[in-house]
This record gives C-alpha cells, structure tokens and sequence, in this order.
C-alpha cells in the first residue's frame, strides 16, 4: 500500500492519541513564533506541545530545512512553545531520515509508519530532544483549540459537499 500525507497525518494523530495519551490533537495548527502550519500538533497531559511535520520523501524532507522555525530550534530560543519536534515518514525511508537528522536537525525525532489509521504501525526511529520544558498557557490552548474547531468545519462542509455530488444525477 503506497502511503500518503493525510494517511500518515490520521496514523500520527491516533498515536499521539491514543497510544502516548495526549489529550488534544490538533491539524494544520499555527506555531506561534513563526506563523508557519505544522501538520500535526498535539498537547500532553502536562500542557507540554509536540509539533510533527507529515514528509513522503528525503527530499520534501531536506527542503524543510528553509521553514524558519528550525532556525528558532536550533538556536534554542527559550520561548518557543514546542517542547518536541518529530518528523513522520513512510516507514521505507524513516532508517536513513533518522541518520539525516543528526546534521540537519539534531533536535527533531522521527517517527516510521505504513500508514494504518489506528496508530499502532508507528514506530518511533528517533527521539526528540526538549526544545522547551514551557508549558502551554490557557490563551495557546484557546487558540489551539479554535483552529483545529475552524479545521473540523472546513472537513465537514468537503465532506458534506462530495455527499451532496455523489447523490444528483449526473449533467450530460
């Protein structure tokens, strides 16, 4: 089964989940240093963010390197609310990211999957190292919170209007 992005974004946000816990799991989530999207976020019992990056290939991989965020973790700006930063890969590539990223990213951890949405073929390759032990405040988790709200709408409203398509007869 070939795996794609939204596949290996399902898989990651059932794992951090259901597998590590996390109580709040959020797509498409705005970091708030940057103003860059982060595939995945999710918020730890403790309030603790863990951001992951959705890569099909070492390629889309390296080209990360431009996003200014990793400038931020590698200087160790202290106010960065990410504590963990992972990338998450098809499973076939996730050996050789895992050796790239002690060069190009040293603090990033990497997770390996095939893809299935339950979140049990996640494998983590690579630990993340702590960026900041800062927890999140009431206000980040609002807006954490609204944005993944506004992105659970937009689904809805794609999901409503291909239902809608697929139910009137076709135009010829």
């Amino acid at each position: 089964m070939k795996i794609d992005a939204e596949n290996l974004k399902a898989a990651v946000a059932s794992y951090w989940r259901y597998e590590r816990q996390c109580p709040l799991i959020a797509f498409e989530g705005t970091c708030k240093v940057t103003g860059e999207l982060a595939d995945v976020l999710a918020v730890t019992k403790s309030g603790q963010l863990i951001e992951t990056e959705i890569k099909l290939s070492i390629n889309d991989f390296r080209q990360d390197r431009q996003k200014s965020k990793h400038r931020h973790f590698s200087r160790g700006v202290h106010n960065l609310a990410t504590a963990y930063f992972y990338f998450a890969v098809p499973k076939e590539i996730a050996n050789r990211v895992g050796l790239l990223c002690g060069n190009l990213y040293p603090y990033a951890g990497v997770l390996g999957s095939y893809g299935a949405l339950d979140g049990r073929d996640i494998y983590v390759y690579r630990a993340a190292k702590l960026l900041s032990s800062r927890k999140l405040t009431l206000l980040e988790l609002g807006r954490i919170a609204r944005d993944q709200s506004a992105t659970l709408c937009r689904l809805a409203q794609k999901v409503a209007e291909n239902n809608q398509r697929s139910e009137s007869p076709e135009v010829r």
